[in-house]
């Protein structure tokens, strides 16, 4: 089956997701004239240029990025919007961990080679 074939895993879960918990919160903020996103430049700054201070990654640095379940990627959500100043969209996290478990893809342990890789040896 091919990937753009039928509904993905968790299609009812977004479509609840997105209909029940996000749009209510964006109409929310819409009232409250709330942003989280800029809409335009900060005529404040002179630029958004930022000198890094590290400047390679390390195997740590991708490491850390990944997340072992849905518990743990909405945990990281909502520590970095907190950490950016958009609690408005913590309460998203839980949900969003849910679907994430649902669409995660489990990696298949095959030792055949693809037909679509040409073996040298």
């Amino acid at each position: 089956m091919s990937s753009t074939e039928g509904s993905p895993p968790g299609a009812p879960m977004m479509k609840q997701f997105f209909d029940e918990e996000l749009m209510p919160l964006a109409r929310q903020l819409r009232e409250k004239r709330s942003e989280l996103l800029l809409k335009g430049v900060d005529p404040a700054l002179e630029t958004y240029y930022v000198r890094r201070v590290k400047r390679t990654m390390s195997k740590e640095d991708f490491e850390n990025a990944s997340c072992a379940n849905g518990k743990e990627f909405a945990a990281r959500l909502v520590a970095h919007w907190r950490s950016i100043g958009g609690e408005p969209l913590c309460e998203l996290g839980g949900s969003l961990g849910q679907i994430a478990d649902v669409v995660r893809v489990a990696e298949h342990d095959n030792a055949d080679v693809s037909p679509f890789i040409y073996v040298m040896f």
